[in-house]
């Protein structure tokens, strides 16, 4: 049985505290041994496993388990973090190498240009510190993403699990569904050795002693008796050369693939949509494992650190990577609680294929394909919870999640994660629309505070204080600005605005309430603004709003609601006797 206690889906989505690390965990440089070469362990079958998904040679798998493991660890501020080549990144990279249409020839170099892509656009968003840009994702689109991507690794390795891999297929699906109906094209052993991997493993997670440890064991096993029994099957070396011993290793000296910058306007989109689903992907590992040390982690950090590691990654023949939740929770498992544990993973990554790097060539295909079905299986039963969460949420959540999904499993994978960035940008632009308003503060017989509705027009006895609820997002401004009141042209009137809730004046906004405080005074009306920040004044004074609306009338903030109700009130009610006067003289 693991020993970390993993995120409950539900309510790490809803923004509950993530579960505290066992004080028990081992630690320490045994701890962090152990795990790291528990995850480096885990890193060589399924790197294999993913750079087959993605369509490129398996000793670019391998690589991602190495120089971008061990940079990413040394930089990123989740202690915890595994940064490496991800079921979904791999399945992202398929279609934009399918897209493209490069030649054989050309995959390799493009595979580490998009690591370098990938890397550069993860360190400017770290650098911004834009590292809240993953919260535009919502949950339900992430949910139908993971469960899209846990479909297509199920059924992308069924000519691998049994042997028959008809031709004339693009999508995944309908491919699946021909294999499954021509059982009579099934190469018997490989069925037998694909369908035996997929049984084996799942007796194996059975077994709490070996629950974490099943997926290599099942890979050793499976390879073991395919050798043994001389089994007829495909392996990997059948169709890839394995490289062994020193000279599989990318050393500075001995790298003939580099990224080509020519292929940079081919790739930049792609390499972004990496980008999106690797950082998503990375936000829930400081949530899920927070710092052993107690330190504070920031997304800005990790996405830094994901980013520096994919940087170096491209010029070791690495593929892009990001953060990996079950790559970070079989190290924490494993004992880890430092940055130690992802140099341990890197350097056991080059240890085994080193000295074990001729056996990797004998694993079978089918074993690769079974491990993989059995990864898309966890993947989605993971992802239940979230699903039902998304699904009990509402129709916009819902249909969130069944449009991601869709997308994810009939369009190129690039293209669903942009389109599902889209959605999630479209919801929150809805959300912030609907839920942005005005409401007038009176007072109660009591002399409580409560809401109340906004006057169409200003009146003539009684400034009134209208306060904003909402986001600070331009995009409201014209539905706020509508619900202001009009000044009567014939009966001076003044309104106290109260802006505490609003941070960053856009240009948006300030053009909005130019127009407004023309109308005021063009009536011979007032404005007071209130909770005004010392950069917003600053703002305000820039653009020539501060002497329109008048200094003295734009007032500091303050703690505590009455009291800068109060002094608003008070301001206004001067105001309003300045401009009945200025009238009256008029008159």
């Amino acid at each position: 049985m693991s020993t970390t206690p993993r995120p409950d889906p539900v309510a790490t989505s809803i923004g509950a505290d993530p579960p505290a690390a066992p004080s028990g965990r081992r630690g320490g440089v045994v701890g962090n041994a152990v795990g790291g070469f528990v995850a480096g362990l885990y890193s060589v079958p399924e790197g294999i496993g993913y750079a087959s998904l993605a369509g490129v040679s398996p000793m670019f798998g391998i690589y991602s388990g190495m120089v971008p493991v061990a940079v990413a660890a040394a930089t990123v501020g989740s202690l915890l973090m595994m940064s490496t080549l991800t079921s979904a990144i791999a399945l992202t990279m398929a279609g934009i190498l399918d897209e493209v249409g490069y030649s054989s020839d050309q995959i390799p170099q493009a595979v580490v240009t998009m690591s370098l892509l990938a890397g550069a656009i993860m360190l400017v968003l770290g650098v911004l510190k834009l590292g809240k840009v993953v919260n535009f994702v919502s949950n339900a689109v992430m949910t139908g993403f993971v469960a899209g991507v846990a479909i297509l690794i199920m059924v992308g390795k069924f000519g691998d699990i049994f042997g028959y891999d008809p031709d004339g297929f693009d999508n995944k699906i309908v491919k699946a569904g021909d294999i499954l109906i021509h059982p009579g094209q099934w190469d018997a052993t490989t069925t037998a050795v694909g369908l035996g991997t997929i049984g084996a493993a799942f007796a194996l997670k059975a077994i709490p002693a070996l629950e974490r440890y099943a997926l290599v064991l099942v890979v050793a096993i499976g390879t073991a008796v395919v050798w043994i029994a001389g089994l007829d099957t495909t392996l990997i070396s059948d169709k890839a050369t394995i490289d062994t011993g020193l000279s599989a290793l990318p050393t500075p000296d001995s790298l003939d693939v580099l990224p080509d910058l020519t292929m940079i306007p081919e790739l930049v989109v792609g390499s972004l949509a990496i980008a999106i689903v690797a950082l998503a992907q990375g936000a829930g590992i400081r949530p899920a494992f927070p710092n052993p040390d107690g330190s504070r982690s920031s997304a800005s950090r990790d996405f830094v650190g994901q980013g520096l590691g994919n940087l170096a990654g491209a010029f070791f023949q690495a593929t892009p990577t990001g953060g990996s939740l079950s790559r970070t929770a079989v190290s924490a498992d494993g004992g880890a609680t430092s940055r130690l544990a992802g140099f341990v993973a890197g350097g056991s990554v080059v240890l085994l294929v080193v000295v074990f790097g001729s056996v990797v060539g004998h694993i079978p295909e089918a074993v690769i394909g079974g491990l993989l079905f059995v990864i898309g299986v966890e993947l989605v039963m993971g992802r239940l919870p979230d699903a039902r969460l998304a699904w009990d949420a509402g129709m916009a959540s819902a249909a969130l999640l069944v449009v991601t999904l869709a997308l994810t499993l009939v369009v190129p994978l690039q293209w669903a994660i942009i389109g599902g960035a889209v959605l999630s940008l479209l919801a929150y632009v809805g959300a912030s629309s609907s839920s942005a308003r005005l409401v007038c503060l009176v007072r109660d017989d009591q002399g409580w505070l409560i809401t109340d509705d906004i006057p169409a027009t200003l009146p003539s006895d009684e400034p009134v204080i209208v306060r904003y609820l909402g986001p600070d997002f331009f995009a409201v401004v014209s539905t706020v600005g509508e619900e202001l009141p009009d000044a009567d042209p014939d009966h001076p009137g003044v309104i106290v605005f109260d802006l505490g809730g609003v941070h960053r004046y856009s240009s948006t906004m300030l053009k909005r309430l130019a127009h407004y405080v023309d109308g005021l005074r063009a009536a011979g009306s007032g404005l007071v603004l209130l909770q005004v920040g010392d950069d917003e004044r600053r703002t305000l004074d820039r653009v020539g709003l501060l002497d329109a609306i008048g200094p003295d009338n734009v007032l500091a903030p303050d703690r505590h609601l009455d009291v800068y109700v109060e002094a608003g009130l008070r301001r206004g009610r001067e105001l309003l006797a300045d401009l009945r006067h200025t009238a009256d003289g008029r008159t």
